[in-house]
Parts: C-alpha cells; structure tokens; sequence
C-alpha cells in the first residue's frame, strides 16, 4: 500500500480556473496506487482519502447560541476518491464526502446545535471520465451555479450570503450548491469549459411553517472562458420546478429560475473576483410563508472579494492573506428586504495541514442583524 499526498483544488476542475490562491486547495493521501496490484483485474484501481478537520469559534454583538462561542464543529468532513482505468484515457470515478459534528458525536453539550445532524451525506457520486468527451457523473455533487459561480466566491468564512449556493431552500435539493440526484457533465474545449445538468426528482424536505418542499425536475448550463492566462468569465443558467404542499394538502407549483455571472482575476499573488445573481421565485418570503406566496418575487445578490497573499516561507508561517470581502441580497416587491455586509480579514497558513481564518462581518440589513467575529482552525489531511 503507497501512501502519497496530492494537492487537488475545486477552481481547477473544470481546467479553466488557475488557482494560484486555493485556500479551498485538498491534500488527498493516495492509499493505493495504480497496479500495486499483479491481479490484472485489480490493477488499474487507484483509491484516496483526506478531509477537513474543522474547530470554529463566533462571537455575536447580539443574542447568540451558547456554543457559538463556546467552540463547535464549523464544517469537518472526510472525503474518499476512486478511480478505475478502463484505458489510458477513460475512468471510471467514484467520489463520498462525509460530513460530521465532531463535538456532537462526542456528545460534548454546550458544543453543538442539540437539533442539528450528527453526521451527513455531503457528496456521492459516479460515473465516467474521457480525456476527449468529457466527464458524466451522476448522484449528489456541485451542480452548474456552483462550479461556475458560487466556487469563485465560496473563499472566505462566513460567505455565501447572496450567492444560490444556500440562499434558497436547501442547496441539496433546489440545485443552487450541492442537489442530490442530478446527472452531470462537464468538457473542455481548449479556453472553454462547458457544464450541464438535469436534476431528477427528489423526495419532499421540510420548508418551514408546517409546509413541504418536492423538487419536481430541474436543470442548468453554464460555462468557464478562459479571456486571458489570469481572467476568467463565468456565467451560469439553472431553472427547478417544484410544489409546496400545505398541511392540508392544498399545494402550489413554481418555476424557480436563477442566473448568475461571475469575473475572477488572479495578477500575481492577487485573487480578486466579483459575481452577480439574478433570482425569481427562488429566495423564501421574509414575510408569512403560504403555498400561494411562499418565495419572494425577484431579487439579486452581488459579492465581491479582494485579497493579496504575502509567501512567507518560514517554519509555522508559510502565508499570510489579508483580505477584504463584500456582498449584499435584495429582494424587489412588496418583500422590501436588504441585507449587506463588509468582511474585514486575514487568512494565514501554518504548514502541516494547519490554516486558520480571523474575520469580522459587519452587516446592515433590514432585520437588524448583528456584527460577528469569526474565528475558525483547519487541518487539512
């Protein structure tokens, strides 16, 4: 059995993105290498394995959740990769990511939302992978918004605010981050990366207010263009259609449309981005949830980072990333609903696994939310 570190990064999936700064960057530990063994059946398997080992800490200006500041689980998850050559250029692949409460596992009380999950299913899915036509995967992975959008601005802590990614529904069902039961291609064609997929439908999730959400059908497609060796344009088209049924059965369907566009530049150490979002029927009321007025009209969201990463290349120093991020959500009509916020932060790297975030989100919005520091300590593996 070998055991060999590989560095793999969500910006370069698509082949489009260059990922100079990847602080979403995994360093997978290769536990079997192709044809370690003689059995020619087994020969050309390769397997890895790695995760995110995730302690965070949140202070809030206003009322907060004890364990907020008492220290909880701010994402762990462990992921196991497989691939199966058929020839030296098809694969067949497989992927899981499992995410899990540490602290509630552990059963520590004051560490953990009593109501949330212990551990989930963040990611599974197959399928097969072609140097020339392509990748087509199927089960629950990053839809199109999300390898196109969303993962441009998914790059500091406490983002996506106005990104589809967690906005709507649930992101594991409305298609904005990760949906379940999608089919899924990408190819790329010199400067240009293409995405695609159809979501089939799923089973009901809870909505809120005694309701209940089915996605019926869905889909997106979008694209990655590569204008220069640093400058990337993005752009993305999803559309979902799906009924909320009520407590006494009475129900209505919508079509639920999302669109977005995203600009990432990367000079030298510079790693700077911006996207927009156009949403209809998408974002939940602020106001009473009915069937017949569950979602707020139209709205939009914008985000913004801008950040500069000084190497520093000392033992238990490697980088430093000071950085300034921005986003706001709007949503139009009788909704009447804003909310923005400024992030203030540095983003450092230790060696060994080891990173940690400091921030401070400064909002202003229509319900009052408060101002946070945020504080979160990665090992990665």
């Amino acid at each position: 059995m070998s055991f060999t570190r590989k560095l793999t990064c969500p910006l370069l999936a698509g082949g489009a993105v260059l990922c100079l700064l990847c602080q979403t960057a995994n360093a997978e530990v290769t536990v079997l290498e192709k044809n370690t063994f003689s059995n020619a059946l087994l020969a050309p398997l390769s397997l890895q394995v790695g995760g995110s080992i995730r302690p965070e800490f949140i202070w809030n200006n206003g009322n907060e959740p004890g364990y907020y500041k008492n220290g909880h689980d701010g994402g762990t998850r462990f992921r196991f990769t497989a691939d199966y050559a058929l020839s030296d250029r098809t694969s067949i692949v497989g992927y899981y990511e499992w995410g899990v409460d540490i602290a509630h596992v552990l059963g520590w009380d004051s560490h953990y939302d009593h109501e949330g999950d212990r551990d989930y299913q963040r990611q599974l899915y197959a399928g097969i992978k072609d140097y020339v036509y392509g990748t087509l995967t199927f089960g629950h992975q990053y839809g199109v918004y999300y390898d196109t959008i969303g993962v441009k601005s998914d790059v500091w802590d406490n983002d996506g605010h106005a990104s589809a990614n967690w906005i709507g529904i649930d992101g594991d069902y409305d298609g904005g981050e990760r949906p379940k039961n999608t089919v899924k291609y990408t190819n790329t064609f010199g400067d240009l990366t293409l995405y695609a997929d159809y979501l089939l439908p799923q089973d009901e999730t809870d909505a809120g207010e005694n309701l209940r959400y089915r996605r019926n059908h869905g889909g997106g497609i979008g694209f990655d263009y590569q204008l220069q060796k640093d400058l990337v344009f993005s752009a993305a088209w999803n559309q979902t259609r799906a009924t909320i049924k009520g407590p006494d059965n009475d129900k209505r369907t919508y079509n639920q449309q999302y669109s977005g566009t995203a600009l990432t530049w990367q000079p030298g150490n510079w790693y700077m981005v911006g996207t927009a979002t156009y949403y209809n029927n998408y974002v939940p009321s602020k106001k009473q949830q009915s069937t017949r007025r569950y979602f707020a009209g139209d709205g939009y969201g914008l985000e913004s980072f801008v950040g500069y990463t000084f190497p520093i290349d000392k033992p238990f120093l490697e980088s430093i990333q000071p950085y300034v991020a921005a986003d706001t959500l709007r949503l139009k009509g009788d909704e009447n609903y804003h909310a923005n916020h400024v992030y203030l932060g540095m983003y450092t790297t230790i060696g060994h696994g080891f990173s940690f975030w400091l921030e401070r989100t400064l909002a202003s919005s229509s319900d009052n939310e408060q101002d946070t520091t945020w504080l979160s300590i990665y090992y990665d593996f």
